[in-house]
């Protein structure tokens, strides 16, 4: 090597000791919980309005934002991506009313716009969330007949937002209610005069999440008139706990209204009513099914409750119950598919002509059509192999929409038609991108510390040397029994499209390999899950893809506790480490919003086994002294709503002070909540991190 080689390789590594960092307070405080002892020196960062830690996370931003644009790699990256983000139009959350077609589309990596397409093929806008500063749709619901639309908008990354309802015809606002969760669609009416929603509470300060409320709202009405229909934390009959969300649901050719009482884990209880009680307060829900039954996925054909069951079977079974009956209960429900060892039943959808189940082996999807009266299923032919996220169906027409899409494949939307068992390409799927031909994906598995075989996703360039010399990111999550199934990312794609390795590590606590790949490595298994992650990171460097110094591990949020726990555990097995939005502090869950609601996923501090398997697994409470970790990217959101931004502060901080030669930085935007809302945003995201890990990889190549 040339000495100006050397030279130049040099000047790109950061410095590792910063005498500019900002300093950090320490404090003695210890929790003795149930006789264990839980230092928490910088337990000042936590709760709402903290001037003192937002002061110091500015300056830690400031800072890192400083040393990001020395980069060598930065500018690089952001044209690499920015140009792969603009290059396609992407379309999504497909809805068919009668034969008008409703869809988001985001163009040119920008916030999406909802639009509608007429019979005759022509489209209009319905809103364009680019019109508005800091706007962004996050879903949306369409009344019968196509009327009227109810759109959940959010704005500034903040996910507490509202729900505004449109004229469809003219894009006009009819009215707007506040506040509304992202993710909490309305559900219309089947006369479309009004619909079921949650409202986040709003008196009495404190945790918004908490005592969210269902009504009945119709359209017009002032919001003190809507009907209450179930409120959580109320001591009624229904008992729901005040970190649970009462969700109503309103299907389509059914008497039936269906109340879901979920929260942040994989099961729920199913409580139904008529729709004609709705118009009283309190319905006489009756309640069918409690989360130990272990039920995952439901839906309604007129008197039928079909539900997709995981409990005493892992894969999941079909039941069908008749709510006719006037005191049915889940005992009373039919098989009608049984579980199979070699699939996972993942999903189901009421159609006219059918019931529709999507089935996952081996994280690829497939669909199989039910005939109602007989129970005989017939696979839906797919073009080829990949995800399906978008199967929908509505009990008012024949056949459903699907997508399609794989790890180097963009989606492409199709119509299924019983009638002629065909697929119709709507044209609607992900359109421009780019071609990656030099890349490959390739399944296969590693070996974790028990022995169990944990499938590992690979995309990497089909002629990579086998020689160790390539950087690669392990990407994992394990939570909620969430699969990370094939999905056509950009941004990874670059990554590897750079000479580079992205593996996707489907750790236990995920939902790839069913229900009891979920429990393997959900609460007092969490250690299981880090275990995979290690052990996939291993399999790289065994395969002479890359070495562990040029190795790093990626995830977010839930994930925050996989990675975090990966980064204290095993140092030695990574290069470097990117966190967004994480979780490390699973102890104070109960000391921020969102967190009671974590507590059925990952456990109960207010119990003594609870707090001893939290503790287990909290990273802030296992970084060592003196220990040599490796580079630290912590990515937040300062409007944050689901994960406290002190989560990331109190991390990084702690893994500062163990060693001073750690490096540590943290990549903050104002206006960036849990995720980035637009393409373009989440493309400026990942340069830094690229950037971020070019320069502490190591290298030369």
């Amino acid at each position: 090597m040339s000495a100006i080689a050397l030279l130049a390789i040099l000047l790109a590594q950061p410095a590792t000791a910063d005498d500019n960092a900002p300093s950090t307070r320490r404090t003695d405080a210890v929790d003795h919980d149930f006789g264990l002892a839980m230092p928490d020196p910088y337990r000042w960062m936590e709760g709402e309005g903290n001037q003192e830690f937002t002061t110091w996370l500015d300056a830690q931003g400031r800072r890192t934002r400083e040393k990001l644009d020395t980069l060598p790699t930065l500018a690089a990256w952001r044209e690499r991506l920015a140009a792969a983000a603009a290059a396609g139009t992407r379309h999504s959350q497909h809805r068919l009313e009668g034969e008008r077609l409703f869809f988001l589309r985001a163009v040119a990596g920008k916030e999406r716009m909802l639009l509608v397409r007429d019979v005759d093929g022509e489209e209009h806008t319905i809103f364009d969330a680019n019109a508005q500063q800091g706007a962004s749709i996050s879903g949306y619901t369409v009344a019968p007949g196509g009327d009227q639309v109810a759109v959940n908008i959010t704005r500034g990354g903040n996910e507490a937002g509202e729900l505004a309802v449109f004229d469809a015809a003219t894009g006009n606002v009819v009215e707007t209610l506040r506040p509304v969760w992202s993710e909490f669609n309305a559900q219309w009416l089947p006369d479309g005069t009004g619909f079921a929603y949650t409202r986040m509470r709003t008196e009495g300060g404190g945790d918004p999440m908490l005592g969210t409320t269902a009504y009945l709202h119709h359209v017009g009405d002032a919001p003190d008139k809507d009907v209450l229909l179930a409120r959580a934390g109320e001591k009624d009959a229904l008992k729901i706990v005040a970190n649970d969300f009462p969700l109503v649901f309103l299907p389509q050719q059914s008497d039936w209204a269906v109340l879901l009482i979920a929260g942040a884990r994989a099961s729920f209880r199913v409580c139904e009513a008529p729709v004609a009680a709705l118009s009283r307060a309190k319905p006489g829900w009756r309640c069918i099914v409690d989360d130990a039954d272990a039920v995952q996925s439901f839906d309604v054909r007129g008197d039928t409750l079909y539900l997709l069951q995981a409990g005493g079977a892992p894969n999941r079974h079909l039941l069908a119950l008749d709510l006719r009956k006037p005191d049915a209960k889940l005992a009373d429900a039919q098989e009608i598919v049984a579980e199979r060892p070699d699939v996972v039943l993942s999903e189901l959808s009421v159609a006219r002509d059918a019931l529709y189940l999507k089935v996952m082996r081996h994280g690829l999807d497939s669909i199989e059509r039910m005939d109602y009266t007989t129970h005989a299923r017939q696979p839906v032919a797919m073009p080829g192999e990949g995800s399906i996220y978008l199967m929908r169906t509505d009990p008012r027409q024949d056949g459903t929409l699907l997508s399609l899409e794989g790890w180097t494949t963009p989606r492409k939307v199709y119509r299924y038609g019983s009638a002629t068992s065909k697929l119709v390409d709507t044209g609607l799927g992900a359109l421009g991108e780019r071609e990656y031909p030099g890349l490959v994906a390739e399944e296969t598995e590693a070996t974790s510390a028990d022995g169990t075989k944990v499938p590992l996703s690979l995309i990497h360039p089909k002629n990579l040397p086998r020689d160790g010399s390539a950087h690669a990111i392990v990407f994992g999550y394990g939570g909620y029994g969430m699969s990370m199934q094939p999905g056509f990312a950009t941004d990874n794609l670059e990554w590897a499209n750079a000479g580079n390795v992205y593996a996707i590590c489907h750790v236990r606590g995920g939902g790839e390999n069913g229900d009891a790949w979920r429990i393997g490595g959900t609460g007092p298994n969490k250690q299981r899950g880090i275990e995979d992650f290690i052990a996939c990171a291993k399999e790289l460097a065994a395969r002479g893809l890359t070495t562990p110094a040029r190795t790093a591990g990626f995830s977010g949020s839930m994930g925050g506790l996989l990675t975090g726990g990966a980064y204290t555990t095993a140092p030695d097995a990574w290069g470097a480490m990117v966190v967004q939005s994480g979780m490390f502090n699973p102890t104070r869950i109960l000391s921020a919003k969102n967190g009671a609601n974590q507590v059925a996923e990952i456990g109960d501090p207010r119990t003594p086994a609870g707090m001893r398997q939290l503790l287990a697994m909290d990273p802030y409470q296992h970084v060592k002294e003196g220990t040599s970790y490796p580079p630290l990217l912590l990515v937040v959101g300062l409007v944050d709503q689901r994960v406290p931004p002190s989560e990331s502060g109190k991390f990084g901080a702690r893994v500062m002070a163990a060693n001073a030669n750690t490096p540590v930085w943290f990549r903050t935007g104002a206006q960036f909540g849990h995720f980035a809302t637009s393409a373009n945003e989440h493309a400026l995201e990942m340069a830094d991190i690229y950037a971020f890990l070019d320069a502490y990889l190591k290298t030369p190549r």
